[in-house]
């Protein structure tokens, strides 16, 4: 679920078939298969941006898990007393906690701050969709992992972008993350730059030294070492001078403080974090923390940042938050996950259902991102409402409606409201894409006799087909 547009198609055939993937793997990376060119798809960003990136079916997104699990000794920190790099490494094994690893990157710009009189913070234009597929391949192959491995990674990053060589690596996924971040490695290895303190976090960057002239002549370095490969820095987000200034939590107040650093324990609980080091209760609000919520709650000028917070933290007020919920919707469609996240705690489902059918009856812009966290809303707390149907066929029908967002839905195993007379017209006229492959894994509901019935021809497509309706039935 910490990915941006998490698809129980893959989930399910991966549990289930994971060896039959693998050998489809192998097929491709012999010659005798080709990985298919992915499917586009837009995230939310803050202040109505995107973010553009790809849906991976089921063999790539193995494919790439795999590939850098096999070689997570390759992905470790070689951190030293003034070159850091935090997060997206193995340690013992084991995949670290990014968001324990931001918050140590948080905790040590606070340190240095006191220590150097000026900073420079920057990060990376667009970074993802900025790199090109042949710098990839060449760091990749430095010798630490197989010539198959690299020659793999190669084949991957051409074949899914459709031979396009740049704009290549996803976004929103772990083993991708760890490539981004350890590709941009470079920048500490650099024995060019001279400052005495360098703190990286994926692609923001902190450099600290106590001449100004000295910082300014390494973001120069940088900059230059940077568009060697096709990349460049941020302008509207670089800052330069007093570090006092980059710290930007030091102008918050005391109980927002608080309040955010109960939300990032919470975030860790939402997703299942793997780290054990904050294993235990949530902890809780006291009434003063929450009469501060309320009253961000309360205000019509609520920005982004302060409507992330309330949605996280105010759970046991949920009926009074739901209020807002249509236009946090309107004013904010990156929040869409933190909504989706939230709607488990309210009580009063049909309410709910009420605000979901009303925000997509009225709403003259909605995204992509917004349909598909709805439809996960929908399959996860309104399955028993009366107007369930009604709000599943909105979701499939809306004029915004994307490839993967109507795949959601159709992989909702339910029959009811002629779910399988929408999924039968995808399988039946031989394609292989999202739609023909969530109506596969939505048939799990349907009896065995009709199910298979269709899956046959479904089947009929090719190899892919052939191994997903080979999964279904099993299902």
């Amino acid at each position: 679920m910490r990915t941006l547009f998490p698809m129980e198609t893959n989930l399910l055939i991966i549990k289930s078939a994971a060896a039959d993937v693998a050998n489809h793997i192998s097929d491709i990376l012999e010659g005798r298969q080709a990985f298919l060119a992915q499917t586009r798809v837009h995230a939310a960003k803050p202040d109505f941006h995107f973010r553009r990136t790809f849906k991976l079916d089921v063999v790539a997104e193995l494919f790439l898990y795999d590939l850098v699990y096999r070689n997570r000794q390759s992905f470790r920190t070689t951190e030293t007393a003034t070159r850091r790099a935090f997060g997206y490494h193995f340690r013992e094994g084991t995949l670290t906690s990014s968001s324990l690893a931001f918050e140590a990157f948080r905790a040590a710009v606070r340190t240095a701050s006191l220590t150097y009189e000026f900073g420079v913070s920057f990060d990376v234009s667009a970074y993802f969709n900025s790199i090109y597929a042949h710098d990839l391949f060449v760091w990749f192959n430095d010798g630490s992992r197989s010539e198959k491995d690299v020659e793999a990674l190669h084949k991957f990053l051409r074949q899914i972008n459709a031979g396009r060589s740049i704009d290549c690596l996803p976004q929103g996924i772990a083993p991708a993350k760890i490539i981004g971040s350890h590709f941009l490695s470079f920048i500490e290895f650099s024995a060019r730059i001279k400052s005495p303190l360098l703190l990286r976090f994926m692609d923001d960057v902190v450099l600290f030294a106590a001449d100004q002239d000295a910082i300014i002549q390494d973001f120069y370095q940088i900059q230059r070492l940077l568009g060697e490969r096709g990349l460049s820095v941020n302008p509207a987000k670089t800052k330069i001078g007093d570090i006092d200034q980059l710290d930007v939590r030091k102008q918050i107040d005391e109980i927002k403080k608080q309040l955010l650093r109960v939300r990032r324990l919470r975030s860790l609980f939402d997703y299942d974090e793997e780290s054990e080091e904050d294993s235990g209760e949530e902890e809780s609000l006291n009434q003063r923390q929450k009469d501060y919520l309320i009253a961000l709650l309360r205000d019509p000028q609520i920005d982004e940042e302060d409507a992330e917070l309330v949605l996280s933290l105010l759970r046991d007020k949920s009926e009074d938050v739901l209020e807002y919920v249509p236009s946090f919707l309107e004013k904010f469609p990156n929040l869409a996950k933190n909504i989706y996240m939230f709607c488990g705690h309210v009580q009063n489902k049909a309410k709910l259902a009420e605000v979901v059918l009303h925000f997509l009856s009225s709403a003259k812009v909605i995204t992509e991102y917004q349909l598909f966290w709805l439809a996960w809303v929908a399959e996860s707390y309104l399955s028993k409402c009366p107007t369930y149907g009604q709000l599943i066929m909105r979701l499939y029908e809306h004029p915004s409606a994307s490839v993967v967002s109507k795949a959601k839905v159709l992989e909702i195993p339910d029959k009811r409201f002629g779910m399988n007379d929408l999924r039968e017209e995808h399988l039946r006229i031989g394609k292989s894409d999202w739609l023909a492959w969530a109506s596969a894994i939505g048939l799990r509901c349907e009896g065995k006799a009709n199910r298979n019935h269709l899956l046959n021809y479904f089947a009929n497509a090719g190899p892919l087909n052939r191994l997903i309706a080979d999964c279904a039935k099993a299902l």
